[in-house]
């Protein structure tokens, strides 16, 4: 396989993994839930948390896909992240694109 389709595959799969988590929660609705309070104290540290995992996971795979270095990130961790934001809206109420429950 080229350097070049490695590299349009790493960017695929942070696009899939940034769509995936979107599907669930915004990640700039989280930060501004988290930041207020728009949520009880442990949803909002649930959130915080989250985001903060989601932002970090998004970071080490750009900074590795540009670097052209092997994913930081494997497939169980954004799988488990996924899995926690999907855990994080059932449990909250969270309903995407609307203002969190109170």
């Amino acid at each position: 396989m080229s350097e070049e389709s490695i590299t349009q595959a790493r960017y695929e799969r942070i696009g899939r993994f940034i769509y995936a988590f979107q599907r669930h929660a915004d990640p700039e609705q989280l930060r501004a839930a988290a930041a207020t309070a728009l949520l009880a104290p442990d949803l909002a540290e649930r959130a915080a948390a989250l985001v903060r995992r989601y932002d970090e996971a998004l970071d080490a795979l750009q900074r590795n896909s540009v670097a052209g270095m092997p994913d930081a990130v494997d497939d169980d961790q954004l799988q488990a992240l996924l899995a926690d934001a999907q855990a994080f809206v059932q449990d909250s109420g969270w309903i995407h694109g609307e203002q969190p429950p109170a």
